[in-house]
């Protein structure tokens, strides 16, 4: 539904989108290079990049599709929020450091430093294209919710202006501006959102007992939102388990999130950009949790009316009626400061995931089917005139990928949850590319075979598992899976075939003297940083 327009809103979203292409055009000429363009240089510091990973999760995501579900469906919308943080305990442990001593620019880049195979490239980037797509349709959904509520404009319409910021920031800025874009975002949502956590608790005595009071009082469930069940079902456990593993393994292989450790300058910036991380997401989703049950608490039965069919605009509705109600001085402010922080935090994550397919496109689809030879086996400096030249195409690449999601983002419309997108997206990642990375890492006998069909397995059976769930399922009665998220059943699919994948291919062409020193060598720079690449200089 179109809603009014808020001049106030719509002046301070464009002031702080006018700060951020400031940025981007700033960064631009430091983003002319493949290394500047794709990795920023590698010049990024522990802080900015532990912020700029934050922005990918501190994002519409949690802002308003959880603090909405949260709203609706009490205790079971927070376990998306916990599990997120403790996600970035496998990335920590198990890649932070080696995939910065072992990438370049992409996710396949790792892959392939043991197999220089075309085919894994392939492979991975039809993966991390799906993973990508998925996160793009929950970014552009919700910023197309929250400019429809406060401009005025058609839903369509925000779609077009919200997928047009974020292939400006890409095309002009690349991977700096992106960062500094997701730096500046943090910083302004998180202050913000303290600011929002005060308020609620303000009006009960500072006493988040008395908020969860309020919020059984004015809920449709009731009592219920404080007790498991609502999205999971009362007897399903394993549907709980599946979910939150979805969430809390996921993000170790979601490429828009693993490509920003080839921003930093050594291994040791990327192990300390998870702990600042860590801290920026523990705090922020706590917030977010006081928000989702005030909400329920301030806006009484009426509420469900006012935040929209999926739950998404309960932020912004909560700040509204926390600085006065519609229609006063105060709640225009208020709505107008979340709006526009909420608007570029989303333009800035999908900017992020954009660069990432863009990435993928150029350096992992485009030489797969313009060149004879993979470009691992290319002389130094034909690879550096390759890079460049993969710059350029990731730049249009960019601007395709966007048109792409903002022509999905128009057909799913504006009446579903966000954070069910992004469930999809880190079912995919944990499913295809975590199996393939840390077997990868760890195991001698891994192989191109194995990658292809771990990764293809990973991907497909997650796409058909889904389209037997309840929310996608277009056939006849009760849908065939009760679990939302079957990451349960495909991540192990995914294992497996990277294993038998492994074996099968170990057998038609055996083991090589080149396959074992790769091997060793993937360890020795994996550990030691040896031969990794280099912060460029400006």
């Amino acid at each position: 539904m179109t809603g009014d327009a808020d001049y106030l809103a719509i002046a301070i979203c464009s002031a702080v989108i006018s700060l951020t292409l400031w940025v981007t055009f700033a960064a631009s000429r430091r983003a002319k290079s493949a290394d500047g363009f794709f990795a920023a240089g590698r010049s990024i510091s522990s802080w900015q990049n532990g912020f700029a990973i934050a922005g990918e999760f501190i994002s519409a995501g949690s802002f308003l599709g959880t603090t909405g579900l949260i709203f609706s469906k009490g205790v079971d919308g927070t376990v998306i929020l916990f599990t997120s943080v403790i996600s970035f305990l496998p990335v920590l442990f198990l890649l932070a450091e080696k995939m910065r001593n072992l990438g370049k620019y992409t996710l396949a880049d790792v892959l392939v430093f043991r197999t220089d195979s075309r085919n894994v490239r392939v492979a991975v980037a039809l993966s991390t294209i799906a993973t990508g797509t998925f996160v793009l349709l929950a970014q552009l959904v919700a910023a197309g919710v929250l400019l429809e509520s406060v401009s005025g404009i058609p839903f369509w319409l925000s779609v077009v202006v919200a997928g047009s910021l974020m292939g400006i920031y890409v095309f002009v800025g690349g991977m700096l501006a992106t960062t500094w874009v997701q730096v500046i975002k943090s910083s302004i949502l998180s202050v913000l959102a303290i600011i929002v956590c005060f308020g609620i608790l303000a009006q009960f005595g500072f006493a988040f007992p008395k908020v969860l009071d309020a919020a059984t009082d004015n809920a449709v469930a009731g009592d219920a939102i404080l007790s498991p069940g609502l999205i999971f079902g009362q007897t399903s456990a394993i549907n709980l388990v599946s979910y939150a593993l979805a969430f809390a393994l996921g993000t170790a292989g979601m490429a828009h999130i693993l490509i920003r450790f080839f921003t930093v300058p050594e291994a040791t910036t990327a192990r300390r950009s998870l702990g600042w991380t860590v801290a920026l997401c523990s705090l922020f989703y706590l917030i977010v949790i006081v928000m989702g049950f005030g909400a329920a608490a301030v806006l009484g039965p009426n509420g469900t009316d006012l935040v929209g069919p999926g739950g998404n605009l309960a932020a912004p509705v909560l700040v509204t009626e926390l600085g006065g109600g519609a229609g006063t001085i105060g709640g225009s402010v208020a709505l107008a400061l979340v709006a526009a922080v909420a608007f570029a935090s989303i333009v800035a994550v999908v900017a992020g995931v954009v660069i990432s397919a863009a990435g993928t496109f150029a350096r992992d689809v485009w030489p797969a089917v313009t060149r004879k030879e993979p470009i691992e086996n290319l002389a130094a400096d034909e690879q550096a005139r390759e890079d460049e030249a993969q710059a350029r195409i990731a730049r249009y690449g960019a601007v395709s990928f966007s048109v792409l999601a903002i022509g999905l983002a128009m057909l799913i419309g504006d009446d579903t949850n966000i954070t069910f997108f992004m469930g999809m997206a880190f079912m995919v990642a944990g499913s295809a590319h975590l199996p393939a990375l840390v077997l990868s890492l760890n195991w001698r006998r891994f192989n191109a075979t194995g990658a292809v069909w771990g990764v293809l397995t990973g991907l497909v059976s997650t796409v058909v598992s889904l389209m037997f769930t309840e929310a996608l399922w277009m056939g006849s009665g009760p849908a065939p899976l009760t679990i939302q998220l079957p990451v349960i059943v495909t991540m192990p699919l995914g294992i497996a075939a990277c294993v038998i994948g492994s074996i099968v291919g170990e057998k038609r062409r055996g083991r090589g003297r080149l396959e074992d020193e790769k091997f060793a060598e993937m360890l020795v720079r994996a550990e030691t940083g040896i031969g990794a690449e280099v912060a460029a200089t400006h």
